[in-house]
């Protein structure tokens, strides 16, 4: 039964991490910085199948600053001009592909070395990159070409899954490649989001999912950039025009105006949630558990929503399918401010406001909202 290999799998991941440092082997002997520099140094020599495809040249973006009750914009949002850099996929002939969670999508080259920014390490000195150090299972060959997706743990979150994995599987898109791909290796989807890998066309039995004891030698590996930026503009517009025309637009009754509770979560709850609902109701809005919803009465729901409330989370990536023109307000539990939403909102075409919650911090980063200072921030919200 499915529970019960889902129960092997287990055993069998834990007792790998357990004999790996004991029977297998450090698997890289330096490294690549870049995926450019190991193609620049091997490119003039007739390597069968050495590739590197320019999928957007670097650029600029452009935010419009955020709204909010405070006199001057966090720090979190002073950055309106951003550069995304080079994004590419790099085919890399007699490689092998690590799949543990530190390491998922790490290339080794034909030459020993790691190509340092095909992996979630990248921002790391790359002289500390794992596959130099680390002792990982011998590698299983597999005749077949690996496309090497995966970002480490991305498959269970909402955010992640449709920003960074979605991210390197729509680079495969480009250039000719795509045909020619025999497996996705990539981190296994909550069942919720595995739908979207069937709307791309990558059949169940392309995919192979990371597994700390899954490290193989293939023919050709291609690693589309790892993501190391904001999202940029030309990936939002992929995901709302590949996953937009599966909303369902014949619901009737679907509430203009969304208040997303996470009082489910484990984490970043509001305490005082009923109090804010108290408020919050007769002007409209009306909460949702994102939780009970699947993927596509997501997209639903937010392609007719007019204004989002919510407290920082991945349930707020729903914002990718609101209507341009739209509003979201999103609430933090604290000062440290992440701008990812605001980045997305920019790219929708969303007003976007914020909210800082000065409380104490409590545990989980919980928190109590002023309910006073919550209505001037809704009050601008709202005119």
């Amino acid at each position: 039964s499915l529970l019960s290999m889902k129960f092997t799998d287990k055993i069998r991941h834990h007792w790998s991490k357990l004999v790996a440092p004991l029977t297998g082997q450090v698997l890289a002997q330096g490294y690549w910085l870049s995926g450019w520099d190991y193609y620049q140094h091997y490119c003039h020599h007739n390597l069968p199948g050495l590739a590197y495809y320019v999928c957007w040249s670097s650029h600029q973006e452009i935010y419009t600053p955020p709204r909010s009750i405070y006199p001057q914009p966090h720090q979190g949002f002073q950055r309106t001009t951003v550069t995304i850099p080079e994004t590419y996929w790099l085919a890399v002939p007699q490689a092998i592909v690590l799949s543990a969670r530190q390491s998922v999508g790490s290339v080794i080259a034909h030459d020993g070395r790691v190509i340092h920014d095909s992996s979630r390490q990248w921002s790391r000195p790359p002289t500390d990159n794992q596959a130099c150090h680390y002792k990982f299972p011998r590698p299983r060959t597999v005749e077949k070409t690996i496309a090497a997706v995966g970002i480490g743990g991305g498959g269970m979150n909402y955010y992640h899954w449709l920003v960074d994995v979605l991210l390197r599987i729509h680079l495969l898109q480009y250039g000719d490649i795509w045909d020619r791909i025999d497996y996705f290796l990539l981190d296994e989807p909550s069942p919720k989001l595995a739908i979207t890998l069937d709307i791309l066309g990558i059949h169940p039995s392309q995919r192979l999912y990371a597994r700390f004891d899954r490290t193989l030698a293939s023919p050709l590996i291609v690693s589309p950039k790892f993501p190391t930026s904001t999202s940029p503009a030309w990936h939002v517009e992929f995901l709302r025009r590949t996953f937009l025309p599966y909303c369902d637009t014949t619901r009737c009754g679907m509430p203009q105006k969304i208040y997303i509770s996470r009082a489910k979560a484990s984490r970043r709850r509001i305490v005082n949630e009923e109090e804010l609902l108290g408020y919050l109701a007769p002007l409209g809005y009306r909460p949702v558990w994102l939780e009970d919803l699947s993927f596509v009465e997501q997209i639903s729901l937010f392609a007719q929503a007019q204004r989002v409330i919510g407290m920082h989370g991945a349930g707020l990536t729903n914002i990718l399918w609101c209507p341009p023109g739209s509003r979201v307000l999103e609430i933090f539990p604290s000062a440290s401010i992440a701008s990812y939403y605001w980045v997305l909102a920019n790219h929708v075409g969303m007003d976007y406001h914020y909210f800082v919650s000065n409380a104490p911090p409590l545990p989980q980063q919980d928190t109590v909202i002023n309910l006073r200072t919550f209505r001037q921030a809704v009050e601008l919200f709202e005119s």
